[in-house]
């Protein structure tokens, strides 16, 4: 089928093994395979698609690997191979696609580390590859960090090191709108460096440990702070006053939290919520509050170790 530029037959019940002629087609332009009971493993020999745009092979039941000859296929702008059983390394051959956009290896079962050739990407918008079993460096600061990139997500297990986050150059990043790092973090967050537009930063639900960085208070763009559920210990830094356009601030269930909030916190008109609930926070409820928060719409600070009155200015 010489003429034959689309291949979608996602949400059926497809099963067997996937062709590998279809991996030697000249014309095809988009193979969307997803959402079958497809098998076996990707074509390792080698790819002839030089007009392949997108390739979606998500959640089927693949195996194997993904095979370096994935590299031939320099036009392709979409992979997604979420949800199935691919195991190996992420080769580096990856870096060859040089108009990939989109990067989608979430729920496998994939070794090793990300490599740094993925990141001289320029077109490349969002990656994703949480729930597999990665570590090793992740070496951001040998890419070539674009400000195209506007979503990260990735799961780490316990010797995922990110250490190469405070290398990365700053202009580099500004994009960078979300970073949703969830599950089994371990490592301190004095790692996090300042990336200028950042708005949204989520690392909840894990076990990172270590003090809350003052950098955090350097990101003037920040909107939504979450950091519950994790062990972060030691005081809160009063540079986090300085967020001057923060909507949610929530370090709720660290547990180890000590000392006081500082008052410029509560200086800060844009939060709509404060949590602070279950750590061993002490002191006195700041006498200003209410009184530079008319956006607050909820103030969580139970289970900590407060004395004093409520403030009138509640009321």
């Amino acid at each position: 089928m010489p003429r034959l530029r689309v291949i979608d037959v996602k949400n059926n019940q497809l099963n067997g093994s996937i062709p590998t002629s279809l991996f030697q087609n000249r014309r095809v332009q988009v193979i969307s395979l997803a959402f079958n009971e497809l098998s076996g493993e990707m074509w390792r020999g080698p790819w002839y698609v030089p007009e392949l745009r997108v390739l979606n092979l998500r959640n089927n039941s693949l195996t194997g690997i993904i095979p370096p000859s994935i590299g031939n296929a320099t036009t392709l702008m979409n992979f997604s191979l979420s949800g199935n059983r691919v195991s190996g390394n992420i080769p580096k051959e990856v870096g060859n696609l040089s108009q990939l956009a989109f990067f989608l290896l979430s729920d496998n079962q994939l070794t090793g580390s990300i490599p740094a050739t993925l990141f001289n990407i320029s077109s490349l918008l969002a990656v994703s590859v949480l729930h597999n079993s990665l570590s090793g460096p992740l070496l951001l600061d040998e890419g070539n960090i674009v400000s195209n990139l506007y979503f990260f997500k990735y799961i780490s297990q316990p010797n995922f090191w990110l250490h190469s986050f405070q290398h990365m150059p700053t202009h580099r990043a500004q994009s960078f709108v979300h970073i949703l790092q969830q599950y089994n973090w371990r490592h301190t967050p004095e790692i996090l460096v300042v990336y200028s537009k950042l708005e949204e930063f989520y690392i909840g639900d894990n076990l990172i440990k270590g003090t809350i960085p003052t950098s955090l208070g350097n990101i003037s763009t920040l909107h939504n702070l979450h950091c519950r559920n994790n062990q972060i210990v030691g005081g809160i830094p009063p540079e986090l006053g300085k967020l001057s356009n923060l909507r949610e601030l929530s370090f709720d269930n660290n547990s180890n939290l000590i000392g006081q909030i500082p008052e410029a916190i509560f200086n800060i008109s844009s939060l709509e919520v404060i949590g602070f609930s279950f750590n061993n926070l002490s002191g006195r409820i700041p006498t200003t509050t209410g009184l530079h928060l008319p956006n607050l719409e909820g103030l969580y600070l139970g289970a900590n170790q407060f004395k004093g009155e409520i403030p009138l200015n509640y009321s």
